[in-house]
């Protein structure tokens, strides 16, 4: 049996709606299926002002400009993330302040922030790893005391929520990722998510590539011209045209993925009884759709797991090499993150996508039982 680690999914509707776009000119130019995805995702996010990006990372950098990054401000996130959490504040001339996290949701440790707080503080990036919430409530009581932003980043979080509320509606500022390997794709995507009033009218510069496109369109203003800076950070038709279709399946698709990991839950609970292997925790289980992932003891044990697998044709994966431990990330001083460390040398993730069954899950756990048998 062949498994993959991740496929695109199929779309029901997709030559359907690419048909549609190129029978009328019109609908790229009015931006068709982006206007019905926003639609469609005001639903799960009512109070929020939405802009379909490029990319999560797109977003990122829209935020960045929003609230004035300069050179020697400081942006506190995790290391355990993907390079966009960093870069999008480090091209502007920040410093990201690297903060460990904890064991049981794989996200920043709350109780090591505040004394990384500095004048030079900007904002604190909330990292939703795996779609799994941080406390929300702390960090915005750290931001409202000392006087920051709070960003989420939810790139894997569509479909997760804290307190009823979709992640990334929050903090100030909030991205979720379309991309291939996220739970609803556009293939490549993402969305932005203003939840402060503040910062809506300039988003919007800034999003239409510094024009005042939208004052224009309602009619608020004479002219469409250039006003401030920006760039081409709009998701294309082709891309929202998939989406779309995603969107419309999303409860179906959230609903599948989350069978495959209680499945695997379920089935592994015996290795992790036996001390073999760590699971997430049962609570964590009920509302995860983004990745499933085991914990073995060491790299080394990581990586014979892997190999092993491949051979029975099984992609697994690890996931990040943490920032600070990475070669640029040693421009900002060296950090002893011993939780990050432990973590992304020992977390393996199992292939989860909506092309797998039961029989897969099965498969697969079959053969990760037969590696610690061989032991």
């Amino acid at each position: 049996m062949k498994v993959l680690f991740n496929n695109i999914g199929k779309s029901t509707n997709y030559l359907k709606n690419i048909e549609l776009l190129h029978s009328n000119y019109n609908f790229f130019r009015k931006k068709h299926f982006s206007n019905l995805c926003i639609s469609q995702l005001q639903k799960t996010l009512p109070d929020s002002k939405l802009f379909l990006t490029h990319s999560a990372t797109g977003g990122l950098e829209i935020i960045a400009e929003l609230i004035k990054i300069e050179k020697g401000d400081e942006v506190i996130m995790p290391s355990f993330t993907f390079v966009s959490t960093a870069n999008a504040f480090v091209t502007k001339g920040a410093i990201p302040v690297f903060v460990d996290i904890e064991k049981e949701r794989l996200n920043i440790d709350l109780n090591l922030i505040e004394n990384l707080i500095t004048p030079k503080t900007k904002a604190i990036v909330a990292v939703h790893y795996a779609g799994h919430p941080c406390d929300l409530n702390k960090i915005k009581a750290l931001c409202k005391k000392h006087h920051l932003y709070l960003i989420e980043d939810a790139a894997m979080a569509y479909g997760n929520k804290y307190e009823g509320k979709q992640l990334g509606s929050i903090g100030d500022f909030g991205v979720i990722s379309f991309d291939i390997t996220k739970q609803i794709s556009a293939v490549q995507g993402g969305l932005l998510i203003i939840n402060n009033p503040d910062f809506i009218r300039r988003a919007g510069y800034l999003y239409h590539i510094g024009t005042n496109r939208e004052d224009f369109i309602d009619g608020s203003v004479p002219y469409y011209e250039w006003v401030d800076v920006g760039s081409k950070y709009q998701m294309n038709e082709l891309s929202a045209a998939v989406l779309y279709d995603q969107l419309l399946r999303s409860e179906e698709i959230l609903a599948h993925r989350n069978i495959l990991s209680k499945l695997y839950h379920y089935y592994l609970k015996p290795l992790e009884l036996q001390g073999k292997i760590q699971l997430m925790s049962d609570d964590l289980i009920e509302t995860n759709y983004h990745e499933f992932y085991i914990l073995l003891k060491n790299q080394v044990e990581r990586d014979q797991l892997s190999t092993f697998l491949l051979a029975q044709g099984v992609e697994t994966m690890f996931h990040y090499i943490p920032l600070h431990n990475s070669s640029k990330g040693s421009d900002f001083g060296l950090k002893d993150l011993p939780n990050t460390i432990a973590i992304s040398e020992s977390l393996l993730r199992l292939p989860m996508h909506t092309e797998l069954g039961e029989n897969h899950v099965q498969y697969i756990v079959e053969k990760i039982i037969t590696f610690f048998e061989k032991e």
